[in-house]
This record gives structure tokens, C-alpha cells and sequence, in this order.
């Protein structure tokens, strides 16, 4: 320690500025955090190690290291081996990292990176760890109380940070430690002394979260306000085959070539499952769980009580045994993994700290598919932890790909008859899920048959026509009111694909208690709505998309980039939508082509996907080893016909920062480049897909370029990726 004064004097005061700029500044000389730009600069390696109240060298332990370009394993290499722990990418080329000052000094003085130069460092302080959800830190607010979700660098300091919050706040109560993550109820003006602990990576406000079904009609515990014109009769005489979403989906495409789900394994955390008891459960679901966990708060059995985890099971896998085969899931030759989140302590849906740790339970017992119809319907568009920890989880086990429902928190609040924008809640705001909002199904008898101008919510949410004047379920291409729209609060692209959402037929609990949600068809099955109806269709066509790839398209294992690029590339585009293309001043529900903030995608299709391989030929590829900064992918496609070429890339990102105000890590650009040179693009910085559409001629050749812009956090220094390419 003799050289410390030394080493603080070399540091210049270059000062660094919080500044209110957009995101136009030139790459690498900003940092983007939630709070607040800090605008960098670069002299000759020069570095800001001086805080307002003097250099920190000796007393803080948590540095943004920002480099003059992208960053290499090398650099990243150097840190490691000096002992430090990269935690985190900041945008732009930093990394957030923990480990000693002086440490930290002496390599940036010595020059002691390979290929790079640092810019910049900047202690990691206190209120950069806080969620932009608290908003401005009021005076009127700060003796609020509220429940905080705390997460920490290193699981085997949780214990301790825990000590400390409540040896700091003695009036705090430590609700839970699970992982990396400590529940805390406090006043609000807490958690800036909490923050300043070295162990705390970030703190956040604890999402309430809710299954995703909507209540349009009816109370908590009765359909009673329900009335349909023409009740079901009940007995399956009156089915037409639109009443589980499968029709509209092409799922007999699938079906009629012995595709069902067969050895394939799917994950499902909500309410719970039936009876929670394998050996005693629906008989629609006799011989398909293949485990099941109890995994909410208090919870002691993977029972449904309420009713919405045995609907969103039986869209999944349902064998439809009690409708005579009439009604059955998507996928209902698969097994299922039933994680019944449901808490008798809180009489709701209870999501466990360790998000991770229940991923990785399914994981475990084989589920590749999972299906989560809960979330946030609050706090719009945010990317934070719960988003993050999908994101990791999905970016540490590349083969498993995890759904979740959009939200219904689609409403007209300006009056001007279209749905307003960012309205997709946590964890629907992960990069690497498949977030499904839902579109309408085809139905005209059961359920709820009002327009929507005739329910009650419709004064507050969708005020005015055309939304006022539409059926729930009377037109397959357009989307339902209430399903969430993009974008996120950093501008990707949500949801990415749609599914049938409205006047659902599936399974009913046969739990004492259990709601009839949208209304009993019988004793067996009940109507339901929402984005949590959309989800686990969505969830059984990828099984049935991975089943295809394994079974008929020679991708023996493959990735969920490649499942997610199947299901996204195959799907119906959707534009304009059910009004028709009279412009935004007359209401048309869908203004761009796809993809786009509505639609995402379109909406899954199964008959689509099932040509792959048979009528069309596509261009499959599951790079799972990928492309490091600077590489250049490039492989030809021989054209057979004219028509135009669709192409799909997508890849499993890097979990972001949930300190960070942009959400993508590693960036990957696509490009087309037809016969006659011409090149086609369509890349941007924030999303971890893209989408090339152009119009190729018979007999020609394309290239396809998969360009690694940035890879700070790859696998191995790479970015794996997959391509689906289809001329239609």
C-alpha cells in the first residue's frame, strides 16, 4: 500500500457528468444507467477515479470499467486473473466489476490491457443501484412502507447483507433470503443506506404479480353476471372445433402427421394442477405429469384452488378424455411439469424468490418448453431482475426455451381508438422469452358474446368505437383489446408473437372452490380470457416446432433460438388487422407491417411450420458454438422459385443489467445480400432478433451474413445464434 498516494495523484480530475441526453451519443463514450447518461471522455487512457468528496481508491470495492472499443476476452481475461469479479455489461463497452481500487489503478496505469484501452472508471455508487421504479425519491413518500426486493453480488453474502439491513434499519422486516435475493418491508427512505453496502448489486420495489386471465364480467368466485345469448349445451353437441384455439392455430397440420408431443417434457408454473396428485387427477391429465412441486409461499401441495393453472394445463397437454377427444391441447401427447406456485397464506399466486432455482427444477426433470401465464401489471415495459433472471437462465441453458403471457393491460386511455402503447409487464419484458399477447379466437356460442362497449370495464378501458363495436372472439385477425402492446421502456420489440386469447375452452379444476373464470361449458371444462390463454397454446406449438426440428429436420438438439426463429419466421402476419387499413385516425388496429408492438410476429401457425421440410425447403441453422466480435457468418441459399424470402435471426443474449437503461448485451447484425449485389438489412442495437423480408428471383443465390458487432458477454467469447430462411 506504499504507492497509494502516488497512484491517486496520476488520476486527472476528469470529471464525469450525469447528462439528460437520449441515446445518440457515439458508442463508447457513455455510459447508459437507469440513473442517469454519464457522458465519458477519452485522454490517452486518462481515468476518473475521484468522487465529489475525494479519491475512494482505498474504501470502495464496485467500478464501471469502460474500454475505448468492444470488449475482448482478453481484457476480460486480465481482470479475472488479478482478481476481480466481472459481475455485469454496461452499456457502452464497460463492465461493471468488483475487486480493489488500488488494484484496479495499477493495471490502468501499466497499460496492462492487450487489446484495448480503458476510457474510463467510475465507482459504482449508491443510487445507481436503485430501480428506476421508485421514481424521484420524494420527501412526502420516504416514510412510505413497502416491500423491496434487494439482490446481491454473491448468494454466500445474502446472509450477511440481511444482518446488516436489519442491523441499519431496526424496523425492517426480512421477509425472505433465497439465492442471490433477500425480500425486505421497510420505509422507503431505507433502502439509499442499503444500497451503499458493497455486497448490493441492486434494489428494487417487489412486484405484485397475478395470473394473467382477465375478470371482464365476473366476480373472484362466481360467473354469475355472465350471459350469453345462446348457453352451451354442454354435452359436446355443439362444438364446431374453435372453442380450444387449436383450429386457428393449424394445429391438425401437426397432428395429422403423428406430431402431438410425444417425448417431449413441458415446464408450467401457476395455480397449480387439479387435484395435485399424479395418480388422482382429471382424467384429461391421467398419465401426462410427469412430476410436480409445490413451490409457493407456504405452499404444501401442487393443488390448483382456484382454477386458472388446470385452464393453462389442459391448452398445453390436455388429452381431452372427458369431451371423447373433442377438446384437447395442443401438444397432448407430452408430460408436464407442474409447479403449483399458489399460496394458502396469501390465498394468491406466490413467485419464489429463487426464480432461477425453479426454472432449473423443470429443467431437471426434462422439460425443454416452459409456460409461465403471470406477471406484473404494473410498472410497464421495465426491465428488471425477474426479467434478467429469465434471461440468464435461458442464456446458461440454451435448449430451454421459457413463454410468457404479455399482460392485459391494454387499454384507449386517450380515447382515440387504438390501443395505447407500453403496456407488457415483468418478466414479459426478457429478451429471451417468447412474450405472447393474445389475438381472438373464433367463437359465437359460450364464454362471454358481448361487444365490448356492453361490458362493464369498457366506460374506463376502451371508451369509444371501432373497439367499442367489436365481438370478444369474432374475428381471428385481430387482437384482443386488453392483450399488452410494446415496446419495452428501452425500445425492443414486445410481444414477439400472438395466440388465440378469448373465450378459451379448457380444463377445470376440480378443486372444491375453483372459479368458473369466463363461465362452465359443463363439470369438466370453462371458459377464459387473457394473454394467459395465448401462452400455453403458444407453449404446445413449441413442442410441436421442437418435436418437427428433431424428428423430421435433422436438428437432433435443438436450441430454443431455433424454436423461438421457427415460431416467429411461420408466422401469420396479421396487418391491418380486423378494422381494416383506414389509417390511425379511423381506428386501424395494427399500422406497420410485422413485426411490430401489436402483433410482434403474427400469430402462430402451426400449418406454417409444419410445410418446412415438405412444400418449402428452408434454411435451418443452430450455430450453438456462434460468432465472437468482428466475425463474419456467411453462408449461400440456392433460390428454387420466385417469391419472397423471409429470414430470421435470433439468439439467446447475455442477461442484461437491471441497472443498465438498455437491455442488450451482445449484438448481432443480419444481412441479405441478393443475386445482383444489392444488400438487404434490418438491424438496430436494441433487440436480439431481426427480420430480413425481400423479393428473390427463380434460380438465384443469396448470401446470408450473420455480422457479431459487439460480444462482451458471449459463451466462450461467442454468441450463439440460429437462422431460419424461407422462400414464400
Amino acid at each position: 500500500m506504499q504507492n497509494t498516494s502516488i497512484m491517486k495523484s496520476l488520476f486527472s480530475a476528469v470529471f464525469i457528468f450525469t447528462l439528460a441526453l437520449g441515446f445518440s451519443a457515439q458508442a463508447g463514450t457513455v455510459l447508459k444507467l437507469n440513473s442517469g447518461l454519464i457522458q465519458t471522455s477519452s485522454q490517452q487512457g486518462v481515468v476518473n477515479l475521484k468522487f465529489n468528496s475525494g479519491p475512494i481508491l482505498d474504501t470502495h470495492s464496485e467500478w464501471i470499467v469502460q474500454f475505448e472499443s468492444p470488449i475482448t476476452e482478453a481484457e476480460k481475461s486480465v481482470l479475472k486473473k488479478k482478481g476481480f469479479k466481472i459481475i455485469s455489461y454496461i452499456p457502452d463497452d464497460a463492465l461493471l466489476v468488483t475487486g480493489d481500487g488500488v488494484r484496479l489503478a495499477e493495471l490502468v496505469l501499466k497499460d496492462s490491457f492487450p487489446k484495448n484501452q480503458v476510457r474510463a472508471v467510475e465507482p459504482f455508487r449508491a443510487e445507481m443501484k436503485l430501480s428506476p421504479l421508485f421514481g424521484k425519491m420524494a420527501k412526502a413518500t420516504l416514510n412510505q412502507n413497502g416491500s423491496y426486493l434487494v439482490s446481491v453480488y454473491d448468494a454466500s453474502r445474502a446472509l450477511v447483507v440481511a444482518q446488516k439491513i436489519q442491523a441499519q434499519s431496526p424496523q425492517a422486516l426480512i421477509q425472505k433470503i433465497s439465492g442471490q435475493h433477500i425480500v425486505v418491508s421497510a420505509a422507503k427512505s431505507e433502502i439509499l443506506n442499503w444500497a451503499a453496502f458493497s455486497d448490493v448489486e441492486h434494489i428494487q420495489p417487489l412486484a405484485e404479480i397475478q395470473p394473467l386471465h382477465i375478470n371482464l364480467e365476473s366476480t373472484e368466485d362466481s360467473a354469475a353476471s355472465l350471459v350469453d345469448p345462446v348457453p352451451p349445451r354442454g354435452d359436446y353437441t355443439d362444438l364446431n372445433g374453435y372453442e380450444t384455439g387449436t383450429k386457428i392455430m393449424n394445429f391438425d397440420a401437426a397432428w395429422s402427421r403423428g406430431l402431438t408431443g410425444a417425448g417431449e417434457v413441458v415446464g408450467m408454473a401457476d395455480t397449480g394442477l387439479d387435484s395435485g396428485n399424479a395418480l388422482s387427477i382429471h382424467r384429461d391429465f391421467m398419465g401426462s405429469v410427469k412430476s410436480g412441486y409445490a413451490v409457493g409461499m407456504f405452499g404444501k401441495t401442487w393443488a390448483d384452488p382456484m382454477g386458472h393453472g388446470t385452464h393453462v394445463a389442459g391448452s398445453v397437454l390436455g388429452k381431452g378424455t372427458a369431451a371423447g377427444g373433442a377438446l384437447k391441447g395442443g401438444a397432448y401427447s407430452a408430460q408436464m411439469v407442474a409447479q403449483g406456485m399458489w399460496s394458502p397464506v396469501l390465498n394468491n399466486l406466490s413467485v419464489p424468490s429463487n426464480l432461477a432455482g425453479m426454472f432449473g427444477q423443470a429443467y431437471t426433470d426434462g422439460a425443454r418448453v416452459h409456460t409461465n401465464s403471470w406477471g406484473a401489471a404494473a410498472n410497464f415495459g421495465a426491465y428488471e431482475k425477474m426479467a434478467a433472471t429469465v434471461d440468464q437462465v435461458m442464456f446458461e441453458k440454451q435448449d430451454m426455451l421459457i413463454l410468457f403471457a404479455a399482460g392485459n393491460s391494454g387499454v384507449d386511455k386517450d380515447r382515440n381508438g387504438r390501443i395505447d402503447p407500453n403496456s407488457v409487464g415483468t418478466p414479459g419484458t426478457s429478451k429471451n422469452a417468447l412474450t405472447v399477447g393474445a389475438s381472438e379466437n373464433l367463437l359465437f356460442i359460450g364464454g362471454i358474446q358481448k361487444k365490448v362497449g356492453e361490458l362493464k370495464t369498457s366506460p374506463e378501458s376502451w371508451p369509444v368505437a371501432p373497439i367499442t363495436e367489436s365481438m370478444l372472439s369474432d374475428d381471428p385477425n385481430g387482437i384482443a383489446m386488453f392483450s399488452s402492446r410494446g415496446p419495452t421502456a428501452d425500445g425492443r420489440m414486445k410481444p414477439d408473437i400472438v395466440a388465440p386469447g378469448t373465450n378459451i375452452l379448457s380444463v377445470k379444476s376440480q378443486q372444491a372452490g375453483a372459479q368458473l373464470l369466463w363461465g362452465a361449458y359443463n363439470t369438466d371444462y370453462v371458459y377464459s380470457g387473457g394473454t394467459s390463454m395465448a401462452c400455453p397454446l403458444t407453449a404446445a406449438a413449441a413442442v410441436i416446432a421442437r418435436e418437427h426440428l428433431i424428428k423430421n429436420l435433422n436438428q437432433p438438439q435443438p436450441t430454443a433460438a431455433l424454436v423461438k426463429a421457427v415460431i416467429l419466421n411461420s408466422a401469420f402476419e396479421m396487418f391491418p388487422g380486423q378494422y381494416g387499413a383506414g389509417g390511425a385516425s379511423a381506428g386501424q388496429e395494427i399500422l406497420q407491417r410485422r413485426p411490430n408492438n401489436d402483433e410482434g410476429y403474427g400469430r402462430v401457425d402451426v400449418g406454417q411450420f409444419m410445410k418446412y421440410g415438405s412444400s418449402m425447403n428452408p434454411m435451418l441453422l443452430d450455430s450453438k458454438t456462434g460468432v465472437a466480435t468482428g466475425d463474419v457468418f456467411e453462408q449461400t441459399m440456392q433460390v428454387p422459385a420466385s417469391g419472397e424470402l423471409h429470414v430470421n435471426l435470433v439468439w439467446t443474449d447475455a442477461p442484461g443489467s437491471a441497472n443498465a437503461a438498455v437491455a442488450l448485451v451482445n449484438d448481432l447484425d443480419l444481412e441479405v445480400v441478393l443475386a445482383n449485389g444489392t444488400v438487404v438489412s434490418n438491424n438496430d442495437r436494441i433487440n436480439n432478433h431481426s427480420f430480413v423480408m425481400t423479393a428473390v428471383s427463380a434460380n438465384s443465390s443469396v448470401t446470408i451474413r450473420v455480422k457479431a458487432v459487439n460480444v462482451p458477454m458471449g459463451r466462450n467469447g461467442k454468441q450463439p445464434f440460429a437462422l431460419v430462411a424461407v422462400v414464400k
